[in-house]
């Protein structure tokens, strides 16, 4: 294996990233929880404003705070090159997020009657796994890419194959929908380009509403993201032509 060769993908995913101020606090259980600002402490009770405007409080003592200052201290704006990657390696830029404005369909579990709003047609094996990925690196690598897109409230594991990697992610709206697409497409076709004995197999990625219901669910190979990060398929097109419910 050659890991002077693995790309991070973080910094010129930028590009169709949508600027935000943003504070993620970890919690000690592993949850994320996305505020507009650091929060105050009040006592026992960090204090905090939600993305959506909604005032709230977590108790400190559920708080990681060195892992939570760590992240938070990190431009994710900038390319931060790890010690494995070859920095000298220039990425291509990133297909910009298109306009929504055709995407009117794509959250259609959430037009579903109420009584069957939970239960989106089966996709056997696509789901989270208690088991990590083999490739911790890989892994990291992926986090970047959502992350540089100020998509946080994501899970990663192994997918239903060792060599497959699965990615579950929290999206809120359609525009959210196409950036996670984006950043899980153009971090894997980089990694397959870099270092081809290390990327995954395939990418298996569930995204879900607020509400907990399904956005969309993808199995798709180093070919499918090429024709996303190429511009052979806009994300509305990806989305339409690979989604399986």
């Amino acid at each position: 294996m050659n890991k002077s060769r693995l790309l991070l993908v973080a910094g010129f995913l930028l590009v169709a990233a949508v600027a935000q101020a943003t504070y993620v606090v970890i919690l000690r259980n592993g949850s994320r929880v996305v505020a507009r600002e650091k929060y105050q402490v009040k006592g026992a009770s960090a204090v905090l404003t939600l993305k959506n405007g909604t005032l709230t409080s977590i108790p400190l003592n559920q708080i990681d705070v060195a892992a939570t200052e760590k992240l938070n201290a990190r431009n994710l704006g900038d390319a931060t090159p790890l010690d494995w990657v070859d920095s000298n390696i220039i990425p291509p830029t990133a297909t910009p997020t298109p306009s929504v404005g055709s995407l009117g369909a794509i959250r259609t579990s959430a037009a579903r009657p109420e009584a069957d709003g939970g239960k989106p047609t089966p996709t056997p094996g696509i789901s989270f796994r208690d088991r990590p990925f083999k490739d911790t690196q890989v892994d990291r690598a992926f986090q970047e890419g959502l992350e540089s897109y100020h998509l946080y409230l994501y899970r990663t594991s192994q997918g239903t194959d060792p060599d497959n990697f699965f990615v579950e992610v929290q999206v809120n709206g359609q525009p959210e929908v196409l950036k996670a697409l984006q950043a899980i497409a153009t971090t894997y076709h980089l990694l397959v380009q870099s270092a081809p004995d290390r990327a995954p197999a395939r990418v298996e990625m569930q995204m879900l509403n607020e509400s907990g219901k399904e956005a969309g669910v993808f199995r798709f190979g180093s070919t499918e993201a090429a024709d996303l990060v190429n511009g052979q398929l806009t994300p509305q097109e990806f989305y339409l032509k690979y989604v399986i419910f």
